[in-house]
Protein backbone atom coordinates (compact mmCIF):
# COMPACT_ATOMS: atom_id res chain seq x y z
CA UNK A 1 0.00 0.00 0.00
CA UNK A 2 3.21 1.98 0.82
CA UNK A 3 4.48 1.65 -2.29
CA UNK A 4 1.11 2.16 -4.54
CA UNK A 5 0.81 6.10 -2.36
CA UNK A 6 4.08 6.46 -3.18
CA UNK A 7 3.52 6.05 -6.87
CA UNK A 8 0.91 8.41 -6.96
CA UNK A 9 3.06 11.22 -5.46
CA UNK A 10 5.81 10.99 -7.97
CA UNK A 11 3.17 10.75 -10.50
CA UNK A 12 1.44 13.94 -9.14
CA UNK A 13 5.15 15.39 -8.89
CA UNK A 14 5.72 14.42 -12.29
CA UNK A 15 2.68 15.72 -13.58
CA UNK A 16 3.43 19.22 -12.05
CA UNK A 17 7.29 19.46 -13.04
CA UNK A 18 5.41 18.78 -16.79
CA UNK A 19 3.36 22.01 -16.89
CA UNK A 20 5.03 24.24 -14.35
CA UNK A 21 3.90 27.28 -15.52
CA UNK A 22 -0.13 26.33 -15.31
CA UNK A 23 0.96 24.14 -11.79
CA UNK A 24 1.90 27.50 -10.43
CA UNK A 25 -1.35 29.49 -11.65
CA UNK A 26 -3.12 27.29 -10.10
CA UNK A 27 -1.52 27.18 -6.83
CA UNK A 28 -1.52 30.96 -6.71
CA UNK A 29 -5.28 31.01 -5.35
CA UNK A 30 -4.13 28.82 -2.51
CA UNK A 31 -1.12 30.86 -1.90
CA UNK A 32 -2.29 34.43 -1.29
CA UNK A 33 -5.26 32.96 0.63
CA UNK A 34 -2.96 31.23 3.07
CA UNK A 35 -0.75 34.56 3.22
CA UNK A 36 -3.56 36.47 3.77
CA UNK A 37 -5.01 34.19 6.43
CA UNK A 38 -1.79 34.21 8.42
CA UNK A 39 -1.15 37.73 8.01
CA UNK A 40 -4.13 38.88 9.21
CA UNK A 41 -4.34 36.58 12.13
CA UNK A 42 -0.69 37.62 13.14
CA UNK A 43 -1.66 41.64 12.95
CA UNK A 44 -4.51 41.17 14.88
CA UNK A 45 -2.69 39.64 17.56
CA UNK A 46 0.14 42.13 17.17
CA UNK A 47 -2.01 45.07 17.78
CA UNK A 48 -3.67 43.58 21.16
CA UNK A 49 -0.64 43.17 22.43
CA UNK A 50 0.40 46.65 21.65
CA UNK A 51 -2.57 48.05 23.21
CA UNK A 52 -2.06 45.52 26.21
CA UNK A 53 1.29 47.28 26.62
CA UNK A 54 -0.36 50.45 26.19
CA UNK A 55 -2.60 49.87 29.18
CA UNK A 56 0.41 49.09 31.11
CA UNK A 57 2.34 52.37 29.97
CA UNK A 58 -0.53 53.87 31.01
CA UNK A 59 -1.65 52.68 34.36
CA UNK A 60 -4.10 49.91 35.11
CA UNK A 61 -5.50 52.59 37.72
CA UNK A 62 -6.55 55.13 34.70
CA UNK A 63 -10.03 56.16 34.68
CA UNK A 64 -11.61 57.35 31.80
CA UNK A 65 -14.93 59.22 31.64
CA UNK A 66 -16.81 60.44 28.55
CA UNK A 67 -20.03 61.17 27.45
CA UNK A 68 -22.56 58.37 26.45
CA UNK A 69 -24.03 55.94 27.28
CA UNK A 70 -21.41 52.41 28.44
CA UNK A 71 -23.35 50.18 27.02
CA UNK A 72 -22.71 51.59 22.93
CA UNK A 73 -20.69 49.86 20.70
CA UNK A 74 -17.19 48.88 21.32
CA UNK A 75 -16.31 51.20 18.95
CA UNK A 76 -17.15 53.48 21.25
CA UNK A 77 -16.18 52.37 24.40
CA UNK A 78 -12.64 52.74 24.78
CA UNK A 79 -10.55 55.58 26.08
CA UNK A 80 -8.91 58.83 24.17
CA UNK A 81 -5.30 57.47 25.17
CA UNK A 82 -6.27 53.54 23.91
CA UNK A 83 -8.35 54.31 21.42
CA UNK A 84 -12.15 55.31 20.85
CA UNK A 85 -14.02 58.55 22.49
CA UNK A 86 -12.83 60.84 19.66
CA UNK A 87 -13.00 64.56 20.44
CA UNK A 88 -16.91 65.78 19.09
CA UNK A 89 -17.53 62.22 18.61
CA UNK A 90 -21.12 62.62 20.82
CA UNK A 91 -23.62 64.64 20.20
CA UNK A 92 -23.32 65.80 24.09
CA UNK A 93 -19.97 66.90 26.36
CA UNK A 94 -19.38 66.88 29.48
CA UNK A 95 -19.25 70.00 31.78
CA UNK A 96 -17.14 71.47 34.32
CA UNK A 97 -19.72 70.74 36.74
CA UNK A 98 -19.08 66.69 36.25
CA UNK A 99 -15.11 67.42 36.19
CA UNK A 100 -16.17 68.42 39.97
CA UNK A 101 -18.38 65.82 40.34
CA UNK A 102 -15.55 63.77 39.95
CA UNK A 103 -13.03 64.86 41.69
CA UNK A 104 -15.23 65.42 45.14
CA UNK A 105 -15.81 61.60 44.73
CA UNK A 106 -14.04 59.68 47.30
CA UNK A 107 -11.15 57.95 46.66
CA UNK A 108 -10.56 59.76 43.49
CA UNK A 109 -6.44 61.35 43.90
CA UNK A 110 -6.88 63.40 40.34
CA UNK A 111 -8.74 64.38 37.58
CA UNK A 112 -8.16 66.34 34.46
CA UNK A 113 -10.26 67.79 31.61
CA UNK A 114 -9.62 67.28 27.74
CA UNK A 115 -11.18 70.02 25.39
CA UNK A 116 -10.32 70.39 22.39
CA UNK A 117 -10.66 73.75 20.84
CA UNK A 118 -9.87 75.54 17.27
CA UNK A 119 -7.59 77.75 16.00
CA UNK A 120 -4.12 77.87 14.47
CA UNK A 121 -0.95 77.99 15.61
CA UNK A 122 1.98 80.21 14.39
CA UNK A 123 5.79 79.60 15.47
CA UNK A 124 8.12 80.18 13.02
CA UNK A 125 5.85 78.23 10.45
CA UNK A 126 2.00 78.15 10.22
CA UNK A 127 0.43 75.28 11.30
CA UNK A 128 -3.32 75.48 10.18
CA UNK A 129 -6.25 73.59 12.11
CA UNK A 130 -3.61 71.49 14.73
CA UNK A 131 -4.62 69.33 17.46
CA UNK A 132 -5.01 71.61 20.27
CA UNK A 133 -5.83 70.45 23.75
CA UNK A 134 -7.07 72.01 26.94
CA UNK A 135 -5.98 70.14 30.10
CA UNK A 136 -5.00 70.25 33.58
CA UNK A 137 -1.67 70.38 34.83
CA UNK A 138 -1.69 66.74 36.13
CA UNK A 139 -2.30 64.69 32.97
CA UNK A 140 1.27 63.81 32.37
CA UNK A 141 0.82 62.28 35.46
CA UNK A 142 -2.53 60.91 34.86
CA UNK A 143 -1.33 59.27 31.42
CA UNK A 144 1.94 58.01 32.65
CA UNK A 145 3.94 60.36 29.96
CA UNK A 146 6.80 62.23 31.00
CA UNK A 147 7.77 65.38 29.70
CA UNK A 148 11.36 64.98 27.90
CA UNK A 149 12.06 68.57 27.59
CA UNK A 150 11.00 71.97 29.97
CA UNK A 151 8.25 71.32 32.52
CA UNK A 152 4.48 71.29 32.24
CA UNK A 153 2.11 74.19 32.97
CA UNK A 154 0.70 75.05 36.15
CA UNK A 155 -3.41 75.44 35.92
CA UNK A 156 -2.93 79.73 37.04
CA UNK A 157 -4.63 81.14 34.12
CA UNK A 158 -2.73 84.37 33.56
CA UNK A 159 0.26 81.98 32.48
CA UNK A 160 0.08 81.85 28.64
CA UNK A 161 2.35 78.35 28.85
CA UNK A 162 1.68 76.03 25.63
CA UNK A 163 3.46 72.21 26.16
CA UNK A 164 4.04 70.43 22.20
CA UNK A 165 4.28 66.96 21.03
CA UNK A 166 7.89 66.82 19.27
CA UNK A 167 5.90 66.25 15.77
CA UNK A 168 4.29 69.33 15.94
CA UNK A 169 7.12 71.12 17.82
CA UNK A 170 9.03 70.10 14.22
CA UNK A 171 6.74 71.86 11.96
CA UNK A 172 6.41 75.16 14.22
CA UNK A 173 9.65 75.67 14.61
CA UNK A 174 11.96 73.36 12.51
CA UNK A 175 14.14 72.02 15.59
CA UNK A 176 13.15 69.26 18.46
CA UNK A 177 14.09 71.28 21.70
CA UNK A 178 11.90 75.19 20.93
CA UNK A 179 11.69 76.10 24.64
CA UNK A 180 11.03 79.15 25.31
CA UNK A 181 10.02 80.13 21.88
CA UNK A 182 6.92 82.26 21.57
CA UNK A 183 3.80 81.03 19.66
CA UNK A 184 0.69 82.95 18.62
CA UNK A 185 -2.92 81.50 19.31
CA UNK A 186 -6.25 83.34 18.92
CA UNK A 187 -3.68 86.53 18.72
CA UNK A 188 -1.93 86.12 22.10
CA UNK A 189 1.54 84.58 22.96
CA UNK A 190 2.00 81.19 24.04
CA UNK A 191 5.45 80.48 25.60
CA UNK A 192 7.19 76.99 25.14
CA UNK A 193 7.23 75.77 28.36
CA UNK A 194 7.80 71.63 27.60
CA UNK A 195 8.55 68.86 24.81
CA UNK A 196 6.35 65.78 25.78
CA UNK A 197 8.60 63.03 25.17
CA UNK A 198 7.19 60.21 21.79
CA UNK A 199 4.08 59.50 22.32
CA UNK A 200 3.62 55.30 21.15
CA UNK A 201 1.02 54.96 18.53
CA UNK A 202 -0.94 51.88 18.56
CA UNK A 203 -1.79 51.17 14.77
CA UNK A 204 -5.48 51.07 13.59
CA UNK A 205 -6.33 53.09 17.16
CA UNK A 206 -8.77 55.41 17.17
CA UNK A 207 -7.05 57.79 19.26
CA UNK A 208 -5.65 61.44 18.23
CA UNK A 209 -1.39 61.10 17.87
CA UNK A 210 -0.40 63.17 20.60
CA UNK A 211 2.86 63.50 19.15
CA UNK A 212 1.01 66.13 16.71
CA UNK A 213 -0.47 68.06 19.16
CA UNK A 214 -0.63 71.58 21.78
CA UNK A 215 -1.51 71.52 25.06
CA UNK A 216 -2.63 74.39 26.70
CA UNK A 217 -4.07 75.41 30.33
CA UNK A 218 -8.17 74.45 30.56
CA UNK A 219 -8.22 77.55 32.84
CA UNK A 220 -6.41 79.71 30.59
CA UNK A 221 -8.47 78.37 27.13
CA UNK A 222 -11.85 78.46 29.55
CA UNK A 223 -11.21 82.48 29.36
CA UNK A 224 -10.49 82.83 25.89
CA UNK A 225 -13.70 81.76 24.62
CA UNK A 226 -16.82 82.96 24.58
CA UNK A 227 -18.95 80.24 25.29
CA UNK A 228 -18.86 77.56 28.07
CA UNK A 229 -15.65 75.06 27.30
CA UNK A 230 -17.02 71.93 26.66
CA UNK A 231 -14.80 68.74 27.65
CA UNK A 232 -14.95 65.96 25.63
CA UNK A 233 -13.26 63.31 28.37
CA UNK A 234 -11.83 63.28 32.08
CA UNK A 235 -8.92 61.09 32.66
CA UNK A 236 -8.71 60.16 36.54
CA UNK A 237 -6.80 58.33 38.59
CA UNK A 238 -7.67 56.65 42.50
CA UNK A 239 -5.18 57.24 45.67
CA UNK A 240 -5.22 53.52 46.02
CA UNK A 241 -4.84 51.50 42.82
CA UNK A 242 -5.77 48.50 44.63
CA UNK A 243 -9.48 50.69 44.36
CA UNK A 244 -9.96 51.22 40.54
CA UNK A 245 -12.72 49.37 39.88
CA UNK A 246 -14.85 50.63 43.51
CA UNK A 247 -13.54 54.54 42.65
CA UNK A 248 -15.36 53.77 39.02
CA UNK A 249 -18.46 52.46 40.93
CA UNK A 250 -18.68 55.72 43.18
CA UNK A 251 -18.19 58.20 39.75
CA UNK A 252 -20.40 56.32 38.05
CA UNK A 253 -22.89 56.29 40.69
CA UNK A 254 -22.43 60.20 41.57
CA UNK A 255 -22.29 61.33 37.97
CA UNK A 256 -25.79 59.31 37.41
CA UNK A 257 -27.27 60.83 40.10
CA UNK A 258 -25.97 64.58 39.23
CA UNK A 259 -27.59 63.94 35.54
CA UNK A 260 -30.74 62.70 36.98
CA UNK A 261 -30.00 59.09 36.62
CA UNK A 262 -30.00 59.43 32.70
CA UNK A 263 -27.07 56.85 32.28
CA UNK A 264 -25.36 59.02 29.75
CA UNK A 265 -21.61 58.96 30.62
CA UNK A 266 -19.82 55.89 30.66
CA UNK A 267 -17.34 55.61 33.30
CA UNK A 268 -14.36 52.84 32.15
CA UNK A 269 -11.48 51.48 33.69
CA UNK A 270 -8.31 51.09 31.02
CA UNK A 271 -9.39 46.82 31.39
CA UNK A 272 -12.77 47.94 29.96
CA UNK A 273 -10.79 50.01 27.78
CA UNK A 274 -8.77 46.75 26.29
CA UNK A 275 -11.44 44.68 26.29
CA UNK A 276 -13.46 46.91 24.00
CA UNK A 277 -10.73 47.78 21.72
CA UNK A 278 -10.08 43.80 21.41
CA UNK A 279 -13.31 43.10 20.42
CA UNK A 280 -12.92 45.72 17.94
CA UNK A 281 -10.10 44.16 16.38
CA UNK A 282 -11.55 40.77 16.78
CA UNK A 283 -14.33 41.61 14.70
CA UNK A 284 -12.26 42.97 12.26
CA UNK A 285 -10.11 40.22 12.14
CA UNK A 286 -12.57 38.02 11.53
CA UNK A 287 -14.16 39.68 8.79
CA UNK A 288 -10.32 39.77 7.13
CA UNK A 289 -9.80 36.18 7.63
CA UNK A 290 -13.21 35.69 5.74
CA UNK A 291 -12.56 37.77 2.65
CA UNK A 292 -9.25 35.21 2.82
CA UNK A 293 -11.08 32.35 3.35
CA UNK A 294 -12.59 33.37 -0.15
CA UNK A 295 -9.69 33.60 -1.91
CA UNK A 296 -9.12 30.03 -0.92
CA UNK A 297 -12.37 28.77 -2.12
CA UNK A 298 -11.54 30.62 -5.28
CA UNK A 299 -8.05 28.84 -5.45
CA UNK A 300 -9.80 25.66 -4.64
CA UNK A 301 -12.21 26.56 -7.88
CA UNK A 302 -8.91 26.91 -9.80
CA UNK A 303 -7.90 23.59 -9.03
CA UNK A 304 -10.71 22.08 -10.15
CA UNK A 305 -10.49 23.74 -13.52
CA UNK A 306 -7.36 22.77 -13.81
CA UNK A 307 -7.46 19.22 -12.69
CA UNK A 308 -10.88 18.64 -14.88
CA UNK A 309 -8.19 20.23 -18.07
CA UNK A 310 -5.74 17.96 -17.17
CA UNK A 311 -7.78 15.06 -17.10
CA UNK A 312 -9.29 15.64 -20.26
CA UNK A 313 -5.72 16.00 -21.80
CA UNK A 314 -4.99 12.91 -20.41
CA UNK A 315 -7.28 10.67 -21.42
CA UNK A 316 -5.25 8.50 -23.33
CA UNK A 317 -2.96 7.71 -20.19
CA UNK A 318 -6.31 6.72 -18.15
CA UNK A 319 -7.26 4.18 -20.71
CA UNK A 320 -3.79 2.45 -20.65
CA UNK A 321 -3.74 2.39 -17.10
CA UNK A 322 -7.46 1.03 -17.04
CA UNK A 323 -6.24 -1.33 -20.15
CA UNK A 324 -2.97 -2.40 -17.89
CA UNK A 325 -5.58 -3.49 -14.83
CA UNK A 326 -5.90 0.22 -12.93
CA UNK A 327 -8.82 -0.13 -11.00
CA UNK A 328 -11.38 2.95 -10.76
CA UNK A 329 -10.03 3.38 -6.95
CA UNK A 330 -6.41 3.43 -8.06
CA UNK A 331 -7.31 6.65 -10.75
CA UNK A 332 -9.12 8.25 -8.17
CA UNK A 333 -6.18 8.01 -5.93
CA UNK A 334 -3.64 8.95 -8.46
CA UNK A 335 -5.86 12.54 -9.21
CA UNK A 336 -7.04 13.21 -5.66
CA UNK A 337 -2.82 12.92 -4.71
CA UNK A 338 -2.37 15.36 -7.69
CA UNK A 339 -4.81 18.19 -6.56
CA UNK A 340 -3.60 17.07 -2.63
CA UNK A 341 0.08 18.45 -3.97
CA UNK A 342 -0.99 21.03 -5.86
CA UNK A 343 -3.05 22.27 -2.22
CA UNK A 344 -0.04 21.64 -0.10
CA UNK A 345 2.99 23.04 -2.03
CA UNK A 346 0.56 26.07 -2.54
CA UNK A 347 -0.22 26.33 1.49
CA UNK A 348 3.94 25.68 1.98
CA UNK A 349 4.31 28.54 -0.19
CA UNK A 350 1.93 30.70 1.25
CA UNK A 351 3.09 30.18 4.73
CA UNK A 352 6.58 30.75 3.92
CA UNK A 353 5.25 34.10 2.28
CA UNK A 354 3.62 35.18 5.63
CA UNK A 355 6.76 34.51 8.01
CA UNK A 356 8.75 36.54 5.17
CA UNK A 357 5.91 39.37 5.55
CA UNK A 358 5.52 39.10 9.23
CA UNK A 359 9.17 39.87 9.53
CA UNK A 360 9.57 42.79 7.19
CA UNK A 361 6.48 44.49 8.83
CA UNK A 362 8.32 44.11 12.29
CA UNK A 363 11.02 45.43 11.05
CA UNK A 364 10.04 48.38 8.52
CA UNK A 365 6.19 49.17 9.68
CA UNK A 366 4.99 50.49 12.94
CA UNK A 367 2.87 47.07 13.16
CA UNK A 368 4.60 44.28 15.29
CA UNK A 369 2.87 41.44 14.13
CA UNK A 370 3.03 38.57 16.45
CA UNK A 371 3.47 34.74 14.86
CA UNK A 372 0.84 32.38 15.85
CA UNK A 373 1.71 29.32 15.39
CA UNK A 374 -1.77 27.51 15.04
CA UNK A 375 -3.11 30.39 12.43
CA UNK A 376 -0.16 28.30 10.40
CA UNK A 377 -1.26 25.04 11.39
CA UNK A 378 -5.08 25.61 10.13
CA UNK A 379 -4.60 27.53 7.40
CA UNK A 380 -2.38 24.67 5.39
CA UNK A 381 -4.85 22.04 6.87
CA UNK A 382 -8.12 24.70 5.69
CA UNK A 383 -5.90 24.64 1.93
CA UNK A 384 -5.21 20.69 1.49
CA UNK A 385 -9.13 20.10 2.50
CA UNK A 386 -10.13 22.42 -0.09
CA UNK A 387 -7.66 21.41 -2.39
CA UNK A 388 -9.07 17.30 -1.86
CA UNK A 389 -12.83 18.44 -1.87
CA UNK A 390 -12.66 20.25 -5.15
CA UNK A 391 -10.44 17.70 -6.71
CA UNK A 392 -13.20 15.14 -6.11
CA UNK A 393 -15.14 16.22 -9.37
CA UNK A 394 -12.22 15.53 -11.61
CA UNK A 395 -10.74 12.73 -9.47
CA UNK A 396 -14.50 11.15 -9.91
CA UNK A 397 -14.58 11.82 -13.98
CA UNK A 398 -10.93 9.69 -14.62
CA UNK A 399 -11.92 7.41 -12.51
CA UNK A 400 -15.19 7.09 -13.60
CA UNK A 401 -14.20 6.74 -17.69
CA UNK A 402 -15.02 3.26 -19.46
CA UNK A 403 -11.54 2.14 -20.70
CA UNK A 404 -12.25 1.87 -24.47
CA UNK A 405 -13.54 5.19 -24.70
CA UNK A 406 -10.67 6.63 -23.21
CA UNK A 407 -8.54 4.85 -25.63
CA UNK A 408 -9.70 6.33 -28.43
CA UNK A 409 -9.54 9.60 -27.41
CA UNK A 410 -6.35 11.77 -29.20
Amino acid sequence: MSTLHHGNFRLASQSLKAAKSRSFLTMLGVIIGVTAVICVVCIGEGVKQQIADKVNQFGKDLITIRPGSADQSPLKSGSAILGGGLPMATSSLLTEKDLKTVKSTPGVGLAVPLSTIPGSLRGDYKVNAPYIIATGSALPEAINQKIAYGSFFSDDESINGIILGQKLAEKLFNERVPLGRTIVYHGQNFIVEGIFDLFDVTPFSLSADFNDAAFVSYQKAKSMTTETLGIYQILSKPTNPNLTEAVAGRIRSNLNKSHGGSGDTAVLTEANSMTSSNQVIHLITLSTVGVALIALVVGGIGIMDVMLVSVTERMHEIGVRKALGATNQQILRQFMTESLVISLVGAVIGSLLALMAVGAMRLFTSLQPVLVWQAFVLAIVIAVIIGVVFGTAPALKAARKDPIEALRHV
